[in-house]
């Protein structure tokens, strides 16, 4: 026979790595994974959530067709895809797509809904997170570069007219000025003897018209020939 050596080999002890060792691009990678995932089942974005711009979001139409999730036996969501117009201060309002879960129970309350409040990141724009547990805040609008369509040059060069107030509602803007802004539901009354006809539009009120806003109250008003539904009240000479 010949003589056979043999080697005893010490096995290393087994050892997990630390994060550290890792490297810094392993977290990195799972941060990725996970906000990808997040992403694909509708999860709000928590960084949006936590940095974001307050804004406003206007609901325009949602599509309730997506999958469904249950997370650890909580209220069964549904991934929703939202239409909405974004308004934050100082920027002009934007329309953007929000993908993002509810709960199924409250999606035929979003049926009334019209503006919820938002969070949108600083860098990006369409990284948006809808927050339906908060009241949505009061913004400020831009002010426009073009004269021609503003309150002021419809004041000063439009056609004169009177106006009934059908309805109203505060809309939770001021415009750039810091009046408060309201949705108007008019009814028109040329002053050249066209027929009346009834509008929805936005306008400034300064607190000394707030006696005025009732149904029924009668305002005069200022409007553009070429457009009639560029219609401004004139509340200094209201009365």
């Amino acid at each position: 026979m010949v003589p056979v050596s043999v080697r005893c080999v010490e096995k290393s002890p087994h050892r997990r790595i630390g994060a550290a060792e890792q490297g810094p691009n392993h977290m990195g990678l799972f941060n990725k994974i996970t906000k990808g995932f997040s992403s694909m089942v509708g999860g709000v974005d928590a960084e949006v959530m936590q940095i974001g711009r307050p804004a406003q979001a206007e609901i325009l139409g949602f599509n309730a067709a997506g999958t469904t999730v249950q997370m650890g036996g909580g209220l069964v969501e549904r991934v929703c895809v939202f239409n909405v117009k974004i308004a934050m201060d100082d920027v002009a309002p934007y329309t953007a797509q929000v993908k993002q879960r509810i709960p199924e129970i409250y999606i035929p309350q979003l049926q009334g809904l019209t503006i919820v409040a938002a969070k949108v990141h600083p860098g990006d724009p369409n990284r948006i997170a809808l927050d339906f547990n908060s009241p949505a805040p009061n913004v400020r609008m831009a002010r426009t570069n073009d004269p021609a369509h503003t309150a002021a040059y419809i004041l000063q060069n439009g056609e004169s007219g009177q106006a009934v107030i059908v309805a109203n509602q505060p809309l939770g803007r001021t415009n750039p000025d810091g009046l408060d802004m309201y949705a108007f539901h008019l009814t028109v009354i040329p002053s050249d003897g066209r027929d009346p006809y009834q509008i929805q539009v936005g306008n400034p009120v300064p607190k000394s018209a707030l006696p005025l806003l009732f149904p029924g109250s009668r305002v005069p008003v200022k409007m553009l020939v070429e457009n009639p539904n560029s219609v401004v009240i004139d509340w200094a000479r209201a009365h």
